[in-house]
């Protein structure tokens, strides 16, 4: 087996040539520098899409176990494939490969590596050499683990069906038939097909950059009932379903890998349209409330019909139609005292805009809605004015001349609220406000920092947001701190002070954007180091950090879970961190 799978992994090596492949500084076996070999504790270990059928409901997910290794499947039984091997523990195995639906492991004194794959959506098989053994703990009448001695290997296949153990057991027969060589060489063409980085990046960076590829595949569904097209999902577990925001985001990273996966990703959300121009927070499952979520489609699609050298007219009118209709719906609905007079123009007077709910905002447990969230939200003025802009460069590229200048007219309009009613000149900072002259809310929060990358700030005021940014208000060890670091209402948890990558990118393409290069250098590069430190030490991509640098991303508290008990921990191989990680690595400059 040793030399079998040495040949596929040369195979490797003519592929991509000797600058593909780096030594591993933890003394492990050489491994090519685009595929993922970080083992660590929570990593998602899931079948994607786009090797076959899935489906979203499916509960034959797993993530990895610590201490030693093992693949803990969140079944409504929770049961943990675990394997036992020779040598010292976890410390003494050498990773090949760990993508998050293929293991490869050298063993210390074994002339065989230790594997686990996908041979489909509900069938891991694998092998463990001599010396070694695979189990089951925990108990479920769904699950079948079948094994068989071949030479002095065991080749084990763990089947999963919703319809009993007659057909998991039917199922991993079959498994134990699979050419684990085969299913290896097939699962690391994957990364094959993901593009390198440019020629100067540093080694960790390249290989963080194979494991976002690794994390984007893993949050990939293929077409199933109510949807149509390939979709994403911001972690296959524990939220499982289409995310709007999050869909937005995931489009920039597979942009890189393959278009049509990035326009698959935003259709899919427009399929749920209402007639009325909404779409929902979640789906296929959707809330009983009408509640949204950041609308940012339009900036995603216009990013990557851009991306695509601006080739597909359909994809451009497919993306028109269906975010024109939304920024309506949300210019008419969640307009501070209500949706404007018949008469007049949804741009009409002083156009300020708040959430229905911290949900909809994407920023559950924010201190900004302490007080509830009946205010003009900064951010929400900085997402519409932003999605105004790209309809217009939309409606100009399709030729729609007059439907161009009243999205500049509607851009304008909420750009010029939010400058005048939000921007406290005292402070030098964007606030939520209770009305176009209310009381502020009082909140230092990284939201003002997206009038950079909206364009709603003036050249002044950005000069200014830019002195908070880079003082210790907000400059952590892992930028950006969500709230201000001397902010009575700071601390680590979710959006009340942690670091988020996706909010990192926005602000980096903002300070690019008013001409802060070397700011936008200084985040940009402290973000990809972070996010890669951690990745080195936990095997996983987070949707948050700890913005000191010190706890490790599944320590911190997740809207209050640690007291609560409710609720799930920080999310790993998170989508949205994947997909801005590989657009900032593969794209320096927007």
């Amino acid at each position: 087996m040793v030399k079998r799978m040495s040949r596929a992994l040369a195979a490797f090596i003519v592929l991509f040539g000797p600058a593909a492949w780096c030594s591993v500084a933890d003394g492990g076996s050489p491994a090519p520098a685009n595929v993922p070999n970080v083992y660590g504790e929570g990593i998602l270990f899931v079948y994607s899409g786009l090797e076959g059928k899935t489906l979203w409901k499916s509960p034959f997910v797993a993530s990895t176990t610590g201490g030693e290794v093992g693949l803990k499947f969140h079944l409504p039984s929770e049961q943990i494939l675990r394997f036992r091997l020779p040598g010292s523990g976890l410390g003494s195995l050498r990773f090949r490969v760990v993508a998050n639906d293929l293991l490869v492991a050298d063993v210390p004194g074994a002339d065989d590596p230790l594997v686990a794959v996908f041979a489909s959506a509900d069938l891991v098989v694998g092998q463990v050499p001599s010396g070694g053994s695979v189990s089951v703990e925990g108990t479920g009448t769904e699950t079948v683990l079948l094994q068989k001695q071949d030479g002095k290997r065991t080749q084990f296949a763990f089947a999963y069906s919703a319809n009993g153990g007659q057909e998991a057991a039917k199922m991993a027969s079959q498994g134990l038939k699979e050419s684990i060589d085969t299913l290896v060489e097939q699962h690391l063409a994957f990364f094959g097909s993901t593009p390198s980085a440019p020629q100067d990046t540093d080694a960790p960076t390249c290989r963080t950059l194979a494991k976002a590829f690794s994390v984007m595949k893993a949050n990939v569904y293929a077409p199933e009932k109510l949807i149509f097209s390939r979709w994403t999902t911001p972690a296959r577990w524990p939220e499982r379903q289409m995310s709007l925001r999050d869909s937005a985001f995931h489009s920039l990273g597979l942009a890189h890998l393959d278009a049509g996966l990035a326009k698959d990703a935003l259709a899919a959300v427009y399929d749920f349209q209402r007639g009325d121009g909404f779409i929902p927070i979640t789906m296929p499952a959707q809330p009983t409330e009408a509640v949204s979520h950041p609308p940012l489609l339009a900036w995603a699609a216009w990013r990557v019909y851009e991306l695509e050298n601006r080739r597909d007219r359909k994809f451009l009118e497919q993306s028109y139609a269906v975010i024109s209709k939304q920024v309506v719906w949300y210019m008419k609905q969640r307009r501070l005292g209500g949706e404007p007079p018949p008469e007049k123009s949804l741009e009409y007077g002083t156009p300020l805009y708040g959430w229905k709910t911290a949900a909809e905002s994407g920023q559950d447990n924010s201190p900004r809605f302490a007080g509830g969230a009946d205010f003009a939200a900064i951010d929400l003025a900085c997402y519409l004015a932003s999605e105004c802009r790209a309809l217009q460069r939309m409606a100009q590229a399709l030729r729609f001349g007059e439907q161009a200048k009243t999205w500049d007219r509607r851009a304008e309009a909420i750009e010029r609220a939010a400058r005048e009613c939000l921007w406290n000149p005292e402070r030098g900072f964007f606030f939520d406000r209770r009305g176009a002259d209310g009381p502020w809310v009082d909140t230092w929060t990284s939201a003002a920092f997206l009038t950079l990358w909206s364009g709603v700030a003036t050249k002044d005021q950005a000069n200014r947001l830019v002195g908070h940014l880079v003082s210790g208000k907000f400059r952590t060890a892992m930028p950006v701190a969500s709230v201000a670091r001397d902010d009575p209402a700071f601390k680590k948890d979710l959006w009340s002070g942690a670091a988020w990558p996706t909010m990192n990118y926005l602000i980096i393409r903002g300070l690019q954007r008013y001409g802060y290069a070397k700011e936008a250098a200084d985040l940009r590069q402290r973000t990809l180091e972070a996010v890669g430190q951690w990745y080195a030490r936990t095997g996983g991509l987070w949707e948050f950090y700890d913005p000191d640098g010190e706890a490790p991303p599944a320590q911190l508290d997740r809207n209050g879970r640690k007291t609560s008990g409710i609720g799930y921990a920080v999310l790993s191989d998170y989508n949205p961190t994947a997909a801005v990680f590989a657009d900032l690595v593969l794209r320096p400059e927007p």
